[in-house]
């Protein structure tokens, strides 16, 4: 691990984040394993509480069936037995002795029964085979009673408490004919408490209910193992809102609901009806939730436990043999890593070297280790050889400049002398050419005369080459110590060696406010001169028109003599800065072609350099720069 990365890679207070730890990635891999183990687990749990939810709904439906059964039977065994009764002659008005000797017998036998009896064509109890409560008991106002009288059949009245038995009951009634006519009902009470016989009978589990209300809501009968101390017998269901949608949709339902007592159960409901199918009472079974999801839940748990054992295992297992196998291992690689961090050429990680991938590991640090400290070696003693061989280069680089400085200063001598002593036999030659056209022209014949104006015009021009060739070599020579210079001085200057040449060109020439530089006044005159001066020879058609602008940029000053002459192509730009080579014949364009070498020169004097843009027929800029005076 570099530096950077060591850094990087922690917080602020040198802490290293919990989650970059391995050992702590380690866990979380095992946790990331065991997540699918518990998925599963919560799945199965949840599809056992489905499947238990089903199972007690469908044992629910099971008991309000066989409910719905027995009534089924009971009311046929009823209405053959109350058939039987309005065929003997002793169930007569007339006979009221014989007749509840006869139903208190059958109640004796039938159990089933809450009280058989008879009613007269008034309705007046004549027989009850349980005692009345009263002298004269009038059930006139029964449902049963007022269908077999107007209907002259088999009736059945309303789930409702028995009056007389004061039972939950239903009964129902056969009509009495006397010689053709209505002398009276025989009845019977069913008495709905065999239904708690039935739910005993079905094994429900502890704390399941079963319910049977009238078409009004009102409890008639209320069973619970263990018995409930609440007697809910009476109690109406109307503040029940799941209860009433029960009894308006009818038929075979099944849901969820919490009951009276606060428990949430399972429920299934069905009618309890009478002859036509209209539902006067439900049975309502209902298993508790917690009983009918104990035994998924109780897996679940048990699932969950074992699950959990194994997690706390395979953490304990993850961390102890990560600590053994692996963390002992990287912490050798990581400590070697540090200390090869800090120049100890020589760390190794100190792992067995072994087949696995942390063997493999931490031999290739220790091969990457040694080769490393090999080649510092090497690069030390490569060092070591390359700055022997640079400190003689240096030495023979600072022999050869000494060398080339003197030849330059022995060439520059040889310029300066021979450019200086050439000019007195010139000027000599160039006299005496002169004075024998003026004494002997007559005399001589036309191409006499003609060879002398060659030799006249050759010596004239070895004149201004040795002139200019002077002007090239006192440039290199030292000079006088540079001064702050004014730039505006040097030149207007420039411009006044050059306002014959301006006014014959017709020539505008403008320029920008030049800044101070630090340099020799003449020789920045010189150069403003030549570059103007050569933007006035090589000229277009047009009037010249020359400017000077200047703008800093970073430490330097960059002129900029801008012309719209007839420009050079670009594979000349090198060449003009050239001494002696010129673009153009003499004929064309007079000069010895050194003036933009003399430029050249003065800029690097001054610490500077110069460079040109330009393009044929679009004007030429040079450009050149200049250190800023501080």
């Amino acid at each position: 691990m570099s530096a950077t990365e060591g850094s990087s890679g922690r917080k602020s207070n040198g802490r290293t984040p919990f989650f970059s730890r391995l050992r702590v990635r380690l866990l979380a891999l095992v946790l990331l394993a065991i997540l699918p183990a518990l998925g599963l687990v919560l799945y199965t749990g949840l599809e056992q509480r489905e499947a238990a939810r089903l199972d007690a709904e469908s044992s629910a439906r099971r008991v309000v069936k066989l409910a719905a059964a027995s009534q089924k039977q009971h009311f046929e065994a009823t209405r053959q037995l109350l058939t039987t009764l309005a065929q003997l002659p002793q169930v007569r008005p007339d006979r009221a002795d014989e007749c509840e000797a006869l139903f208190t017998n059958l109640l004796q036998v039938h159990q089933l029964y809450a009280n058989i009896g008879a009613l007269d064509a008034e309705g007046n109890v004549f027989a009850s085979a349980v005692p009345l409560p009263e002298p004269r008991v009038n059930l006139s106002d029964r449902v049963y009673f007022k269908l077999a009288r107007d209907t002259g059949k088999f009736a059945v009245g309303e789930f409702q408490m028995g009056r007389i038995s004061k039972r939950p009951t239903f009964t129902m009634a056969h009509p009495l004919r006397v010689n053709g006519r209505f002398a009276g009902v025989v009845f019977a009470a069913i008495d709905l408490k065999w239904l708690n016989q039935l739910a005993a009978r079905s094994d429900l589990p502890e704390g399941a209910t079963l319910t049977v209300a009238d078409r009004k809501g009102t409890i008639l009968v209320r069973h619970q193992a263990p018995r409930s101390e609440t007697n809910w017998v009476g109690v109406a269901l109307t503040n029940s809102p799941q209860v009433m949608k029960f009894l308006a949709e009818g038929g075979d339902v099944t849901g969820a609901s919490r009951g009276l007592d606060g428990v949430k159960r399972l429920y299934s409901v069905t009618a309890l009806s009478r002859t036509g199918g209209i539902p006067d009472a439900h049975v309502f079974v209902g298993i508790p939730v917690k009983a009918a999801y104990a035994a998924a839940n109780r897996l679940m748990t048990q699932n969950l436990v074992f699950l959990g054992i194994v997690a706390v295992l395979a953490i304990t297992a993850a961390w102890m043999g990560g600590d053994v196998f692996v963390l002992r291992q990287v912490r050798g690689l990581v400590d070697a890593a540090k200390r090869l961090s800090k120049g100890d050429l020589g760390a190794r990680s100190g792992v067995e070297p072994g087949p696995g991938e942390l063997g493999q590991l931490s031999r290739s640090f220790d091969e990457m280790a040694a080769s490393m400290e090999r080649h510092v070696a090497d690069l030390e003693s490569a060092k070591a050889e390359l700055r022997a061989l640079n400190e003689e280069l240096e030495q023979r680089v600072l022999e050869r400049t000494m060398e080339l400085r003197r030849s330059n200063e022995d060439l520059e001598q040889f310029a300066y002398v021979a450019s200086h002593d050439l000019q007195e036999p010139l000027r000599m030659v160039s006299s005496y050419i002169t004075l024998l056209r003026q004494r002997e022209g007559e005399k001589l014949d036309e191409h006499s005369r003609q060879f002398i104006t060659f030799a006249l015009d050759g010596a004239t021009r070895m004149q201004q080459f040795i002139h200019d060739l002077l002007a090239y070599s006192r440039v290199g020579r030292e000079g006088k110590q540079f001064e702050p210079v004014e730039c505006n001085e040097a030149c207007d200057a420039a411009l006044a060696n050059l306002q014959v040449a301006i006014e014959k060109a017709g020539a505008e020439v403008t320029r920008d406010a030049l800044p101070r530089v630090k340099g020799d006044l003449t020789l920045l005159t010189q150069l403003f001169q030549n570059l103007i001066g050569n933007a006035l020879k090589f000229r277009g058609p047009v009037a010249p028109k020359v400017h000077v602008g200047c703008e800093r940029k970073g430490g330097d000053w960059e002129f900029a003599v801008r012309d719209n002459g007839i420009g050079i192509a670009p594979q000349d730009f090198e060449r003009v800065f050239v001494v002696f080579q010129r673009l153009h014949t003499r004929e064309k364009y007079p000069g010895t072609g050194i003036g933009l070498s003399v430029c050249k020169k003065i800029v690097e004097r001054h610490g500077g350099r110069i460079w040109v843009q330009s393009k044929p027929g679009k004007g030429t800029t040079f450009f050149f720069t200049m250190p800023v005076v501080q």
